[in-house]
């Protein structure tokens, strides 16, 4: 079989185990490994998560309710709810802009489709490809010079935060050729890089305030610099400065267009690596092992994900010196199942760079598992795989390092939808899994009623809530007062009814 990214994705091996991830910063020869940094849940293992969770992503809070006139508010039923995580559970979702550009043979459907979306998820990702050629059918936003198509794209986004979904787009530059439109090599790089700053101008300056995070560049480390796209030969392990030298590029151009917004790198092949043996065998500086256990790039050189790691960190030093450090580092999740230990190392390793971290397209098929796994009736390998789900995602939200968690095709893992564009679906087990844990076991619900001093307390959540109280002389309820909660504020925080 043909080793290229899609095959990789497809065959990624049998995991590392924790004990065999060493410091890549280490930049010796000896034999010596520096201990893990770890951030981290539960000092680098996946056990305690349920601790984990509530010293990382909850606090105590006291509030203190006041009338008009600043009088403390006394002995007053009030109900106190999370509307929306300060951590973004999402998705990438290229279905919605395939449905919108369908049109009305599909309108129906997208309909649906969204709500199911976000009743469960509090994030989309929606794609912005320069261009995406040809198998996907993905979003494409200058295929042809100067022919701007952005309404798939926009619809989503104003659709997001309509719905009170923090909207990401991905990607606003891929070195890969398939994602640079073809127009583009009848020009000379100086030339292509003032095309690409106008992208970045008009992608971020147009989308400003609606799009919050944005993966900035995409798979560096198995592809080419803009200027040496010509000579793609995949892997294409391309050097430190020139990967730094275009990346910082884009960064530098996004910041000046919307200071506020997250621009991450993003990439794969990370966790695992490709072929049927164990990194382990590979860490053992055994040459033989080593090429076994990974694939061979142009020069030689035998691309394992250790390697992969290594590079990923060793650019986020260099970017960080030069002054346009990312925002946070994607960490893609395609290397199928691994172990609570195995994602547990792969964060403490990670979090080196001292950034946080983003899991940006985590997906969990059949494929990812065993033969035997395969065999199992396909009801029964949704269950398990909802329980894998499951395990994962809370691993995740217990890291500290963690800020975000995007699957990618979510909606194809938990939902079946009918042919012909129907509005009808089925629901598959992640689906009330993800929104149980989310919705009920992550979310925060009190009624308390105020003290002498108006004052209520309760351990909550970060993210932003509504306070209601009961109206005087009626049955019904104010219409809330918002409020957030968050790691630095002081507390008791003060809020004027209209009492």
């Amino acid at each position: 079989m043909a080793t290229n990214r899609r095959n990789f994705l497809r065959t990624t091996a049998l995991g590392l185990t924790g004990a065999a991830l060493t410091s890549p910063l280490n930049a010796t020869n000896n034999s010596g490994k520096i201990p893990f940094y770890t951030s981290g849940a539960a000092n680098g293992t996946a056990t305690g998560t349920a601790e984990s969770i509530s010293k990382f992503r909850m606090r105590e809070v006291e509030i203190r309710l006041l009338d008009r006139m600043g009088n403390p508010l006394k002995n007053k039923t009030v109900e106190i709810s999370l509307t929306k995580h300060s951590f973004l559970f999402g998705d990438c979702n290229p279905e919605m802009d395939s449905m919108y550009r369908l049109g009305p043979a599909a309108a129906e459907k997208l309909d649906v489709y969204r709500k199911v979306f976000a009743s469960t998820l509090n994030a989309v990702n929606s794609t912005c490809y320069w261009t995406e050629r040809p198998r996907n059918n993905m979003a494409k936003t200058e295929a042809f010079q100067g022919e701007y198509k952005l309404d798939g794209f926009a619809d989503t986004v104003d659709c997001g935060n309509a719905n009170g979904l923090t909207v990401k787009g991905h990607p606003l530059f891929w070195t890969v050729p398939k994602a640079v439109p073809d127009w583009m090599s009848k020009y000379d790089y100086p030339t292509q890089l003032k095309f690409l700053e106008v992208r970045l101008r008009a992608m971020v300056g147009r989308f400003k305030g609606r799009v919050k995070l944005w993966d900035a560049v995409n798979e560096m480390l198995w592809e080419p610099a803009l200027k040496n796209l010509a000579d793609r030969n995949w892997p294409h392990l391309e050097t430190l400065d020139n990967m730094a030298e275009y990346i910082s590029f884009v960064l530098r151009i996004c910041r000046e267009e919307d200071p506020d917004a997250k621009f991450l790198l993003n990439d794969y092949g990370l966790e695992k690596t490709h072929n049927a043996k164990a990194q382990l065998a590979a860490n053992d500086n055994d040459p033989n092992a080593a090429r076994e256990s990974g694939i061979p790039a142009k020069d030689g050189t035998i691309v394992t994900a250790r390697l992969q790691r290594k590079r990923y960190l060793a650019l986020v030093k260099r970017l960080r010196e030069m002054g346009f450090p990312p925002s946070a580092i994607g960490l893609q999740g395609h290397s199928g199942a691994v172990t609570p230990a195995e994602q547990i190392a792969f964060y403490d390793e990670m979090s080196q760079a001292g950034l946080p971290l983003h899991v940006t397209e985590f997906w969990a098929n059949p494929s990812d598992f065993d033969e035997t796994f395969l065999k199992l009736p396909a009801k029964e390998q949704d269950i398990n795989i909802a329980e894998y789900v499951k395990q994962f995602l809370t691993n995740a939200f217990a890291y500290p390092a963690i800020d975000c968690f995007f699957f990618w095709g979510f909606m194809d893992m938990a939902t079946t939808w009918r042919e012909n564009n129907a509005p009808v679906y089925e629901e598959k087990p992640i689906l009330q899994t993800v929104r149980d844990l989310i919705h009920k076991e992550w979310n925060t619900h009190e009624i308390l009623n105020t003290d002498s001093n108006g004052k209520i307390k309760f351990s909550g959540y970060y993210g932003d809530y509504s306070l209601h109280y009961g109206l005087p002389g009626s049955d019904k309820k104010n219409l809330g007062i918002p409020f957030k909660v968050g790691k630095y504020e002081n507390m008791p925080y003060s809020l004027e009814t209209m009492i």
